[in-house]
């Protein structure tokens, strides 16, 4: 038996078969949230990014980390497996002007280590439903 839908209810059937293909089907989502410290101390004013190791992930998810907080939420659509963490936190760079040309810029320093950024070996396995993920940095 086949069935023929016409008109509007048809319209919203073939919509609502689009947005679950498109969408999933529910599942509970991907949840990361922890504590990032450095040198033990909470980390403020910073960014994590989670960047995909393995092929069949969505995509990097990353964040802020206030008062040493971050929380990435299911909506973000990350996805599972294993991730290389980044962390940064820039700070002015003191008695650096910046750029000449733009006096609106000014110098910044990075005050985490590159071993916990461009060149991390920070990794986090994610699972399906909530994570939690800490970090504690150790500039020395």
């Amino acid at each position: 038996m086949m069935w023929v839908l016409s008109g509007r209810l048809g319209v919203v059937v073939w919509v609502a078969v689009c947005l679950l293909a498109w969408t999933g089907c529910g599942g509970a989502g991907v949840e990361v949230s922890g504590k990032v410290t450095l040198d033990g101390v909470a980390l403020d004013e910073a960014t994590i990014t989670f960047v995909p190791m393995e092929g069949g992930q969505r995509e990097a998810g990353w964040t802020m980390v206030r008062g040493g907080s971050y929380a990435i939420p299911a909506a973000s659509q990350l996805g599972t497996g294993k991730f290389r963490v980044e962390i940064r936190a820039l700070r002015s760079g003191g008695g650096d002007k910046g750029s000449q040309n733009d006096p609106t810029l000014m110098a910044a320093k990075e005050i985490v280590p590159s071993k916990y950024n461009s060149k991390s070996e920070l990794v986090a396995e994610i699972k399906q439903g909530k994570n939690a993920v800490d970090f504690e940095l150790k500039t020395k």
